[in-house]
This record gives C-alpha cells, sequence and structure tokens, in this order.
C-alpha cells in the first residue's frame, strides 16, 4: 500500500480520491497520507513543521502513525499548508477519523448540534440500511443542491 500510495501521489501530484471500492476499512494510514502529500509538495519534514506551529518530533510521530491525527486547530491547518481540496478534504478527515478510532473530526460537531442527524443516524443503523439507500439519499440531495 505505502508504495502504490506514493507512485499515485507522485505521478498526479496529489493522493488520488478515494474509489468507490475504498472503504474507511482500506484506507491507507493518515500518518503515510500526510508524509505523501508532504513529499509531493518537496517540504521537509522540519519546514512542514514549522509551517503547522508543532515540533517535528510529533509531526514525526503522525507521520510514522505512533500518534493519531492532530487535534483540529492542526487538521485545518494541515489542510491549508497541504494544499488539499474538493473532496480530497473529506478524504482526508475520514484518515483522521480512522487513526482516532472512528471519531470524524470534522463530523462531530455537525452531529452534536443537530439532533435530527443523530436521529436519522440512529434509525439507520437500527434498520440496516444499505449502502445502495444512503446512495440515492445523496443522490437526491445533490440533485436539490443543483437547483
Amino acid at each position: 500500500m505505502k508504495a502504490n500510495l506514493l507512485t499515485r501521489t507522485q505521478e498526479k501530484g496529489c493522493v488520488e480520491h478515494m474509489s468507490p471500492a475504498m472503504t474507511p476499512n482500506n484506507y491507507p494510514p493518515f500518518g503515510e497520507y500526510v508524509r505523501a502529500r508532504r513529499e509531493a509538495l518537496g517540504k521537509s519534514l522540519r519546514g512542514l513543521a514549522a509551517e503547522l506551529e508543532m515540533t517535528p518530533a510529533y509531526l514525526n510521530d503522525i507521520e510514522k502513525d505512533n500518534r493519531y491525527a492532530p487535534p483540529e486547530k492542526y487538521l485545518a491547518k494541515m489542510v491549508e499548508v497541504l494544499q488539499i481540496s474538493g473532496e480530497e478534504v473529506h478524504y482526508f478527515y475520514d484518515l483522521a477519523g480512522k487513526s482516532r478510532n472512528d471519531v470524524f473530526p470534522d463530523l462531530t460537531p455537525y452531529i452534536g448540534e443537530k439532533s435530527i442527524a443523530r436521529v436519522a443516524l440512529r434509525k439507520a443503523r437500527d434498520l440496516d440500511i444499505p449502502d445502495s439507500k444512503w446512495q440515492d439519499f445523496i443522490d437526491s440531495m445533490n440533485g436539490k443542491a443543483k437547483k
């Protein structure tokens, strides 16, 4: 997986977007993704750590997956400094969430604020809603957003 991630990064200048077959269970490690992005941008570990206002040792531990993804203030800065944009931001936060044992830092505040989201998620869980139904729901939201 490591060589494959780095090859895709070097070829395209960024890590490939998540494919439909890629699920949170087969994502690359968060630290590997961060390292690949840093290297694709030609940044040194010390240089990136300085831009993020963290110690090089802390960033090194993150890249080696010896630590969970950092707190939100660092994640937001990583998105900016590592030039992550569009749908890839969602992928980045999915990787961060997987590294934190499924605590997704971009979703937790929203779910906490929106009781209807919690109700809907619990209902979907209890009814074991299949992926196809979720995709239909997403497609319907996308259709409404385009109008």
